[in-house]
């Protein structure tokens, strides 16, 4: 049965019709006797939020391989997805992969300067791995990478 918002100025009513019956343009608004107008609504484009896509996984859902699960909405997938504490990819930038693989590159590149560092302060100081670390890893060096805060100490 169609169920139509009316409006009169004052008061919003719904009114309900037979499906062969015909919805009028004004009727009377039940409260004020004042003519009230068929209220048009927008569609709600939400899909998978209000259930109207109970068939885009099909009559059992949707078994999805990477989360080993099935499920029958958006909202289901949403919630599995959390539980298990994955990201959707849509939920990143363009380049985050590669920005991403980007950074982990810088960062190994500055892990192996600092392995050839140490292992020449090693020799340097003819065995003294104490020493060897103290030069290798200062604070202006650790700040300077990121692997210390920049107030977290002074330097000597």
């Amino acid at each position: 049965m169609p169920l139509f918002d009316y409006f009169c100025g004052e008061h919003v009513h719904e009114a309900l019709f037979l499906p062969k019956e015909e919805v009028p343009y004004s009727i009377k608004c039940p409260e004020c006797d004042n003519e009230s107008i068929k209220q048009i609504s927008i569609p709600a484009h939400t899909p998978g939020r209000w259930g109207d896509q109970t068939g885009k996984y099909g009559v059992n859902g949707f078994f999805d391989r990477g989360l080993g699960a099935r499920y029958q909405t958006s909202m289901q997938r949403e919630a599995l997805m959390d539980k298990k504490g994955l990201v959707s990819t849509g939920d990143f930038d363009k380049h985050h992969v590669e920005d991403t693989l980007q950074r982990q590159c810088a960062h190994q590149e500055r892990q192996d300067a600092n392995i050839v560092r140490y292992k020449d302060n090693v020799k340097k100081f003819e065995g003294d791995k104490g020493r060897a670390i103290a030069e290798t890893f200062t604070v202006a060096e650790m700040k300077k990478n990121g692997t210390m805060a920049k107030d977290a100490a002074k330097e000597a």
